[in-house]
């Protein structure tokens, strides 16, 4: 029985990167397989934006690996880092190779990382739950964590893909209806999940999301404004939190970090997701691009403190300016380079 590994990596398309994968079969079972067992794998470059096409191989490194749920027993989800011909020097789209340099730094900080993923469903050039014979369906109010037919939609889609991801080991720890008709959270990462491996699972959740879509004919954008107009955008928020930050005083760390946030607006919203400025309007739970703030339990500030974290006086912060599509690699570098003063 062969062993099936499904080499995942992110691209270098601008200016929003997309997951691309493929499929290696190895003729030996592999029953417990590490790292070291997935060989590094050439790829065109010239097709994904990394390469030109008079020089096109690139070269996969394995640096994830999960159960493949989709396929089942002896296959496996391998994320990869993208490195030039040489196998060494690490690709220019390759992110994660930047989070790798800070982290090193930051490790004795003990910084942990939750994304909150939402995503849009469409079904061809329509957002999912939004009626062919008019335009729009009724306003926002009920949809938000709604149940019954008239409310959600995709249901089917999103309980499939929670399944795929716990069987997989992904560190998924919840799911939502969010405030648009077809409009989804998952939450990924957490408690003891530091900044790489969180964005790790991040993409392969995605990658899952893509998959198990195909099954049903439906598609997951991370569009940050799906639809113009009076409906919510989609965002990646982003829960932050040091070791300081998580024992007593950590409310004074806290908001130091805050401050220091707000005097790097610019160089957060630079990798913050490509589009942002339509959603982060001040409106629909937003604080404007333009403007900075933090707050306890303030949703329309960049920067949220949760109440519960002000109570007890130690927690985390949430930074709710990244969009969707934001790569999770970049949001996590910023946010150490920030906080911890590495720039």
């Amino acid at each position: 029985m062969a062993t099936i590994a499904e080499y995942i990596w992110v691209d270098g398309t601008h200016p929003t990167a997309l997951v691309r994968s493929k499929t290696k079969i190895m003729p030996e079972t592999l029953e417990a397989p590490d790292l070291s067992d997935f060989p590094l794998w050439a790829f065109d470059g010239s097709s994904t934006n990394q390469a030109p096409g008079g020089d096109s191989d690139r070269i996969l490194k394995p640096v994830c690996m999960v159960a493949d749920p989709v396929r089942g027993k002896g296959a496996w989800l391998v994320m990869c880092e993208v490195f030039e011909p040489d196998g060494t020097t690490a690709h220019k789209s390759n992110k994660r190779a930047v989070l790798r340099e800070v982290m090193a730094k930051a490790a004795a900080q003990e910084p942990w990382i939750a994304f909150e993923q939402e995503y849009t469903f469409f079904d061809g050039s329509k957002p999912l739950g939004f009626p062919a014979e008019r335009r729009y369906p009724a306003p926002q109010g009920p949809y938000y964590c709604g149940v019954g037919a008239d409310e959600v939609y995709g249901r089917e889609v999103v309980e499939e893909h929670m399944k795929v991801c716990l069987e997989a080991g992904i560190h998924l720890t919840g799911i939502n209806a969010e405030v648009m008709p077809g409009q989804w959270e998952f939450q990924c990462g957490g408690p003891g999940v530091d900044p790489l491996t969180a964005s790790d699972h991040l993409w392969l959740a995605r990658w899952l999301l893509y998959r198990v879509g195909e099954d049903y004919g439906i598609s997951a954008t991370l569009d940050p404004k799906p639809v113009p107009g009076d409906w919510n955008g989609a965002g990646m928020h982003t829960n932050y939190s040091t070791a300081p930050m998580r024992t007593t005083g950590g409310r004074g760390v806290i908001e130091a970090a805050c401050e220091a946030l707000g005097t790097r607006r610019e160089e957060h919203l630079a990798v913050y997701g490509w589009g942002n400025e339509g959603r982060l309007t001040g409106a629909h739970e937003t604080c404007s691009y333009k403007d900075f703030k933090y707050g306890i339990a303030d949703r329309t500030a960049s920067i949220r403190i949760p109440r519960m974290v002000a109570e007890v006086g130690y927690g985390y912060l949430e930074d709710r300016r990244p969009a969707a599509n934001a790569d999770p690699y970049d949001v996590c570098t910023v946010l150490l380079k920030t906080t911890l003063g590495l720039w």
